[in-house]
C-alpha cells in the first residue's frame, strides 16, 4: 500500500490565517456576548438574553472548532494511526448539538413571558443589537474565505451570519418596543431567533453526524469516483471503493483496481497508479490509497 501523492500537491492550504481568525472571533464575541447579558437583565429583555445565550454557544463553539483544529494538526502515533485529524468533525458535531441545547432553553422562557410579558427598556435593546450587528458581521466577514473548504470555518460562519441577521431583528424589536409599548415582541422575536438557530444549524448537524459515521462528504460522488478510475485504459474494473473524512477538510479513499493484462512491469504499474491518483486528486481526496492487481484472473469474478 501507498500514501504517496505523486507530483502534484492538491492538499489544504495552511491553517496559520484561519486559526488567527479563530482567535479574533473568540475575543470580539466573548465580549459583546458579556455587555449583551448585562444590559439584557438591565433591560428584563428576553430577546437580548436570548441572543446573548445564542452568542455564548456561538463562543464556546468557536472554542471548541479551535481545539478541534488543532488536534486535528497533532502528528499520527501508533494509537491513533490517522492522528487527531477526527477531532475536528467531532467538534463540528458538538458545535450542533449545543445549539439546539440553546435553542430548548430560549423557548422554555419564552412561552412563561407569553402570558405576562414583563416590561422592557427598548432603547437599551436597539442599542445593544446594533453593536450585535456590527460585531457579528465584522466576525462572520472573516470567516468568509475558509468557510468554502472546511466544514468547522463554514459552521463558524453561518453562526455569525445568522447572529447579525438575528441582531437586526432585535433592533426592529426594540424599535417596536420603545414606540409602542408592545412588549409582547419581546418573547415572539425569541420564538423566532430559536427557529432560525434550529434551520441553520440542522445542515450542519446532519453533515457532522454523517462524518462521523464515516459517510462520504457532501461534495464528493461516489459513482462519478468510480467512473473515472475504471475509465482510465489500463484498468479492467474497480470495486472496494471507501471513500471517507479524515478531518473537516481531508478526505481519503482506498480501492481495489483491476488491471487489464498481466504483462505490466512494477514501474508501469506504478506510473498508472500515479495517474489515477492524480486524478481523484482533483475531486477533492487527498489521501488516496489503491491496491493495485495485475492478475486477470483474479479480477473475473468480482462483482463491481
Amino acid at each position: 500500500m501507498s500514501h504517496d501523492h505523486s507530483q502534484h500537491n492538491h492538499a489544504p492550504a495552511s491553517l496559520k490565517n484561519i486559526n488567527r481568525v479563530f482567535y479574533i472571533g473568540i475575543i470580539l464575541n466573548s465580549v459583546f456576548t458579556a455587555v449583551e447579558f448585562v444590559f439584557g437583565y438591565l433591560s428584563n429583555s428576553l430577546a437580548l438574553i436570548s441572543d446573548a445565550s445564542h452568542n455564548l454557544s456561538d463562543v464556546a463553539s468557536l472554542i471548541i472548532s479551535l481545539l478541534g483544529m488543532k488536534l486535528a494538526q497533532k502528528a499520527a502515533n501508533y494509537t491513533y494511526t490517522y492522528g487527531y485529524k477526527k477531532a475536528s468533525i467531532l467538534a463540528s458535531l458538538i458545535n450542533a448539538v449545543l445549539l439546539l441545547i440553546v435553542v430548548f432553553s430560549i423557548f422554555k422562557e419564552a412561552i412563561e413571558r407569553l402570558t405576562a410579558p414583563p416590561e422592557v427598556m427598548g432603547k437599551v435593546i436597539i442599542i445593544t443589537a446594533i453593536i450585535g450587528v456590527l460585531i457579528n458581521s465584522i466576525s462572520a466577514l472573516l470567516f468568509f474565505k475558509g468557510q468554502k473548504s472546511d466544514i468547522n470555518v463554514k459552521g463558524a460562519f453561518i453562526h455569525l451570519m445568522v447572529d447579525a441577521l438575528v441582531s437586526v431583528g432585535v433592533v426592529i424589536a426594540g424599535i417596536i418596543i420603545h414606540y409602542t409599548q408592545w412588549n409582547l415582541i419581546d418573547p415572539i422575536l425569541s420564538f423566532v431567533i430559536g427557529g432560525i438557530i434550529v434551520v441553520s444549524t440542522y445542515g450542519l448537524l446532519k453533515e457532522s453526524l454523517k462524518l462521523t459515521l464515516d459517510g462520504i462528504p457532501k461534495e464528493i460522488d461516489y459513482h462519478k469516483i468510480e467512473t473515472l478510475i475504471a475509465e482510465n485504459k489500463h484498468v479492467k474494473n474497480v470495486h472496494h471503493i471507501h471513500i471517507w473524512a479524515l478531518s473537516s477538510n481531508i478526505n481519503a479513499l482506498t480501492a481495489h483496481v483491476c488491471l487489464d493484462n498481466n504483462s505490466y512491469s512494477q514501474q508501469e504499474i506504478m506510473k498508472i497508479k500515479d495517474e489515477i491518483k492524480h486524478q481523484i486528486e482533483h475531486h477533492k481526496i487527498q489521501h488516496i490509497t489503491l491496491e493495485i492487481d495485475a492478475d486477470v484472473d483474479s479480477c473475473k469474478d468480482v462483482n463491481c
